[in-house]
């Protein structure tokens, strides 16, 4: 799993630095605006790319055990995620009803995927993507807070709705294909963990 801690590492000390004003400005200041971004955006692609990577390949271990009802946690909460992720793009009022569509969304996909993959890897991607979550929300109290987004058409949260929700449908019944594990519990029995869960 050395590969996927380095992805971690690098992402996650890349995306820090933008909740840090102080630090970004300095390193603005010494390269530039543009090579700042460029040097944001390519470094956050090789994270990505080695926590992708790093987590194809890592060994299927037993991390923890999960609770029985933790396999349906993706189900009740990936809906939410999809929605949130999407009205961080899209113009509607739902950005201005969270004010941190995607933060909330991506936490909401890490704390349920740790409920339903008990795998070591698991654990540590899921794990680093969730407290970056609680880490940015909590950051938010600190730091100045843009004007929250001008009032959109209610059409535009029916469409950010239903694009989200498609894509969930989409997701959830590719899951096997894309990840060797089925999203829906009751295929569990063919693409299943094989992990012991924590009884009740």
């Amino acid at each position: 799993m050395t590969i996927l801690a380095i992805g971690i590492l690098l992402f996650f000390l890349t995306h820090i630095v933008p909740t840090m004003p102080v630090q970004r400005a300095r390193i603005v200041d010494r390269v530039g605006e543009k090579p700042y971004k460029a040097g944001f955006s390519v470094l956050s692609l090789i994270g990505l790319g080695l926590i992708i990577y790093g987590f194809s390949v890592a060994p299927r271990m037993p991390g923890y055990a999960m609770p029985e009802w933790g396999e349906y946690v993706p189900l009740v909460a990936m809906p939410l995620a999809f929605i949130l992720v999407l009205a961080a793009y899209i113009p509607c009022n739902i950005a201005r009803w969270t004010w941190h569509p995607m933060t909330i969304g991506v936490l909401l996909w890490a704390a349920a995927h740790l409920m339903a993959s008990p795998y070591a890897a698991s654990g540590l991607l899921f794990g680093s993507f969730a407290l970056y979550g609680v880490f940015n929300l909590l950051g938010q109290f600190v730091r100045v807070q843009p004007d929250p987004p001008p009032k959109q058409p209610v059409g535009k949260d029916i469409i950010v709705v239903f694009i989200g929700l498609s894509l969930f449908i989409v997701m959830t019944v590719s899951h096997h294909i894309l990840f060797g594990v089925s999203a829906l519990p009751w295929l569990f029995e063919d693409h299943g963990t094989g992990l012991p869960a924590l009884p009740g």
